[in-house]
């Protein structure tokens, strides 16, 4: 097995490359909004350090989300690409489940959150049952302060732990009696985590082999240009003096 792990759902890209032996090769970069620039370059200094050429890669697995939007369709492009191309299996692991993966061994209930922009979180909510997880709450679009309500209410009865990104950006928000927020190292899912989810997935026959993004919502951009059609498409109605408010398109979040 050469297993290729591309992560691009957060500002970080991430490769690893998983080996019959074990890991091969891994790295975290910054990429910012930059996936497209960052990650193919990092797939080719994995190759190169592990001595190994695209033809002999056996299978690739991808972060499809939830996620910036941007890098999500550059991992997953590039992943398709070269599942195409080399006629190898793909497999697709969500950005929740590898955030909350390392801590299936736990006693807390864990609480993957990813920074959505626009004061918005994506998350997911697993217990730790036998060594495993179990999704007790499915990847959803909800605001820090409905995320907070719902995890104060879990902590009342067992401690909470909050990974990722979005939980640190609303560390504030979220923290109280039971839950606590884990560090930066956990802010980013772990691209070698995303290929031993893939790699068990594979050997099991469960691999999203479609490598189905997975957004929750529409793109920033849509949503500001669907705003300002609406607002176009309806006479304004304004009392005698009242500013006429503008609506203006948000920036893609990544």
């Amino acid at each position: 097995m050469n297993l290729l792990a591309i992560e691009t759902a957060t500002p970080q890209v991430g490769v690893a490359l998983l080996g019959d032996d074990g890991l091969l090769y891994a790295t975290r970069l910054a990429g910012g909004r930059r996936h497209g620039e960052v990650l193919a370059p990092a797939i080719t200094a994995a190759l190169d350090v592990a001595g190994l050429t695209p033809s002999e890669l056996t299978a690739v697995a991808v972060d499809r989300g939830p996620g910036l939007f941007t890098g999500l369709r550059v991992g997953l492009a590039t992943a398709k690409a070269l599942v195409d191309a080399l006629h190898i299996p793909g497999a697709g692991v969500t950005s929740v489940e590898a955030l909350a993966h390392p801590h299936r061994r736990g006693t807390r209930v864990v609480a993957a959150v990813v920074d959505a922009r626009r004061h918005e979180v994506f998350r997911a909510v697993y217990a730790p049952v036998d060594g495993a997880l179990v999704e007790v709450a499915p990847p959803a679009v909800t605001t820090p302060a409905d995320l907070a309500t719902q995890l104060a209410q879990v902590a009342a009865g067992t401690p909470v732990l909050v990974v990722g990104d979005g939980g640190r950006r609303y560390a504030r928000e979220l923290s109280g009696p039971g839950v606590e927020i884990a560090g930066p190292l956990d802010a980013h899912p772990d691209p070698a985590v995303v290929a031993e989810i893939a790699a068990a997935r594979l050997a099991g026959g469960g691999a999203d082999a479609d490598l189905r993004p997975l957004y929750l919502r529409q793109a920033d951009v849509r949503i500001g240009w669907e705003a300002r059609s609406g607002a176009a498409a309806r006479p304004p109605t304004q009392t005698a003096g009242a500013p006429v408010m503008s609506v203006t398109c948000e920036p893609a979040d990544g």
